[in-house]
């Protein structure tokens, strides 16, 4: 009786071992199908250097951009570009006026993006979070350069936000006619806010 038990036992271990292996196997495959996905991703997001270097281009002549964004993006995209941000924050240099960084704080810039007094303004009303932000062709291209980086990040969500930002300011690039008289871009804005359509389906 006592072997019967044994051998009872046994096999019942094996069983267990067995299921073990099989959930080993299955968690491995999991993983690497996740890692396949993973890097399709990144590749979809990924943004051909030539086409880069020549947004960078273009962007390095622009003499200003009025950007007109949420204050939530534009903590990203300045804390991606600039190395650190705060949404309360409407400068980036040493001062006395309200909203500015302390001096102990000013250090951690890598660099300084230079956004002085009445460079970026709140939008009325108030409490709807929009910005007015104005950017020199300098700053835009930090902004782009580094989400550019930040596309190829292993965090999916943060991959995604770099290249669908990274985008929006290509677009704005786009615009850009290196042949037309200087000052044409004087005075417009280019807007992150892309809406619901609220029309009713047919």
């Amino acid at each position: 009786m006592f072997s019967t038990w044994r051998e009872q036992y046994r096999a019942n271990q094996e069983v267990k071992r067995e299921i073990q292996r099989e959930e080993w196997e299955q968690e491995k495959r999991w993983r690497e199908e996740d890692r396949a996905a993973r890097r399709k991703v990144l590749e979809a997001n990924a943004v051909d250097l030539e086409e880069h270097n020549a947004n960078l281009k273009t962007a390095s002549a622009v003499s200003y951009l009025t950007l007109i964004c949420h204050d939530d993006t534009w903590t990203f995209v300045a804390t991606e570009a600039f190395g650190i941000w705060h949404p309360t924050w409407t400068t980036s240099t040493s001062g006395t006026h309200y909203g500015c960084p302390a001096p102990t704080q000013a250090w951690k810039f890598k660099p300084d993006p230079n956004l002085t007094e009445g460079r970026i303004s709140r939008l009325e009303p108030f409490n709807s979070g929009l910005l007015r932000i104005s950017l020199s062709g300098h700053n835009l291209v930090r902004i782009l350069d580094k989400l550019r980086d930040g596309t190829a990040a292993d965090d999916v969500v943060h991959s995604a936000r770099c290249i669908r930002l990274y985008g929006k300011f290509a677009e704005f690039v786009a615009l850009v006619d290196p042949e037309a008289p200087a000052g044409m871009t004087t005075g417009v804005e280019f807007r992150i806010d892309d809406s619901v359509d609220t029309a009713p389906s047919r």
